[in-house]
């Protein structure tokens, strides 16, 4: 199986690995008859995405605003997706334009790379949040990996078995639930643990975590942390956990 990289507006495929050229950690390369370039890259080579070509919309039908704000004056689609190409041609998404989060200090975060790195970290983590606008420091909710109810497509609170296999090597206790693994101390020192790990790797202090929350039900679809693509929305799921932003977030709050 190898990734591919599109959007509905570029009729699904903008990058794709073949048998013949492909990288199993990137995107692909641009599909023949397609421009992919990256907008005004950083020191790193990360930009916007870029892509133009005969598989690309002309516009937005009646809504000519959003069409002016998505393509631009030579044609191009601005996806709203960070990435980089590699001296191969080969794409890599390295996280959303409009996800960076802005500190009280003014220091431009990117989540997803941080989110991305905790989980390979972490691998009892179904999924990471990482929060902070506006605010003094940076701050994540984890969530386990657990079995979903088939039925109402909602999160239970029982624990895959791989999770429940890491956990035990790790802590060297069985938990079967989200519940009993949030009350005992030692998961919390392992998060932290891999918090510690993940903070080592990343670009600058301004981007290291220093709180963190297990929530009790992982993120869905029906839950609405999720939108029917399973892209994470992180305003809506930030309001959910309202109290527990506060907590952290608290003035008098310890670090």
């Amino acid at each position: 199986m190898f990734n591919v990289y599109g959007m509905s507006e570029t009729t699904g495929l903008g990058t794709i690995n073949t048998f013949q050229a492909f990288k199993l950690d990137k995107c692909g390369q641009a599909v023949p008859g397609t421009d992919v370039k990256i907008q005004n890259p950083d020191e790193n080579g990360e930009g916007e995405i870029l892509m133009r070509g005969r598989n690309t919309m002309m516009g937005y039908l009646k809504n000519e605003k959003a069409t002016i704000e998505t393509i631009d004056k030579d044609g191009f689609i601005m996806s709203g997706d960070a990435g980089k190409i590699d001296a191969e041609g080969f794409l890599q998404i390295t996280g959303r334009i409009k996800e960076l989060i802005i500190t009280a200090g003014g220091e431009n975060i990117a989540p997803v790379p941080i989110e991305d790195t905790f989980r390979a970290c972490f691998p009892a983590c179904s999924n990471v949040m990482v929060i902070g606008e506006n605010q003094r420091f940076m701050a994540a909710f984890v969530t386990l990996k657990v079995e979903m109810d088939n039925k109402t497509g909602l999160p239970s609170k029982n624990l895959t078995q791989d999770a429940i296999t890491y956990l035990k090597a790790e802590t060297g206790q069985s938990f079967k639930t989200t519940d009993e693994a949030i009350a005992d101390p030692k998961v919390h020192e392992l998060v932290r643990k891999c918090i510690d790990l993940t903070n080592k790797k990343s670009v600058s202090r301004a981007a290291h975590i220093r709180k963190f929350k297990i929530l009790p039900l992982d993120f869905s679809v029906t839950g609405g942390e999720f939108t029917p693509t399973l892209k994470l929305k992180r305003k809506v799921t930030e309001t959910k956990y309202k109290q527990f932003v506060d907590e952290m977030f608290a003035p008098d709050a310890k670090l």
